[in-house]
């Protein structure tokens, strides 16, 4: 049983921007409309150094806060960005090297040899390819929980 060091190191983070407790000033209070089945929301903006969050609070704490009140609040776990362009990218590289080399064995080699060793190429490509993609959405992921983590601690 194997474990991986980039979902530590991101449990890690997580529970690290988790545990922290801000102050912010509130800025407006709102009540988000329902959609569809869901209630409706009591939501307070929050201005924290040059970002403005808006979290969620119950009915008696909603009533409770005003305009201009410090509030204690717990950060948000950003969300995981998917960046298609990267993804788009390397399927293309994988793809074209797939292609070169299919057709430089099958030049190359003739018969079933061919067809093999086309099949075990462009396999070890399409792994490389998915390998580089997964490590650089890990590794992105755990920029934006680091720098998430620097913003809040800063203060």
């Amino acid at each position: 049983m194997g474990f991986n060091i980039c979902s530590i190191q991101e449990k890690r983070l997580v529970d690290r921007l988790s545990a922290l407790k801000v102050k912010g000033e509130v800025i407006e209070k709102k009540t988000v409309e329902s959609s569809g089945d869901q209630p409706e929301r009591k939501v307070v903006v929050v201005r924290f150094m040059y970002r403005i969050i808006e979290k969620q609070l119950d009915d008696s704490e909603f009533e409770r806060t005003e305009i201009g009140k410090q509030l204690w609040f717990t950060p948000s776990i950003p969300e995981r960005d998917q960046c298609a362009c990267h993804l788009f990218i390397c399927l293309i590289v994988g793809l074209a090297a797939c292609a070169l080399a299919i057709w430089a064995i099958t030049n190359h080699f003739h018969g079933r040899a061919a067809i093999v060793l086309s099949f075990a190429a462009a396999g070890w490509i399409s792994v490389i390819a998915w390998a580089r993609i997964c490590s650089y959405e890990q590794k992105k992921c755990l920029r934006d929980l680091e720098r998430e983590l620097a913003f809040f601690e800063t203060k």
